[in-house]
């Protein structure tokens, strides 16, 4: 069995088919006898260059070890959903089993992401906070 490195990019209106169409890549490969040593789900990101007048993709990367006739199938089923836009396997000497550089990168955007948003809403509570402290006070008192 060989190793290999298999990126494809799904149509952008079947995004939410992406985890079905995952899980049946799967079973395809462990129904072959193959492992999958890194399964990577990088969203929807723009597109280098439009693809079928499309400017964006939802990409996805594999890192499996199959034998060439579980490649083959792997590849036709590819070839024959309309949802894959474009994929691309290469032949790797030995596994990779890390996250990439670009995963890393998604990874770290949704960490500040959650990080920003949980700054957002301790800003709002402070603020309501303020308010409610402010509506408590009493008004000074006028004097003629």
């Amino acid at each position: 069995m060989r190793h290999y490195e298999v990126v494809f990019m799904v149509h952008p209106d079947q995004s939410d088919q992406v985890p079905g169409m995952v899980e049946r890549y799967r079973a395809l490969i462990e129904r072959g006898g193959g492992v999958i040593h890194r399964s990577e789900d990088w969203g929807r990101r723009q597109l280098a260059y439009p693809v079928s007048k499309i400017h964006k993709a939802h990409y996805l990367l594999f890192n499996i070890e199959v034998d060439a006739g579980t490649r083959d199938e792997l590849e036709s089923a590819f070839r024959f959903n309309d949802a894959v836009l474009r994929h691309l396997i290469i032949k790797r000497k030995e596994p990779v089993t890390g996250n990439s550089k670009l995963y890393e990168e998604e990874l770290r955007e949704q960490e500040k992401d959650r990080e920003r948003e949980r700054r957002r809403e301790e800003e709002a509570e402070a603020r309501a906070r303020q308010r409610e402290a402010a509506a408590t006070r009493p008004a000074p008192a006028e004097t003629a």
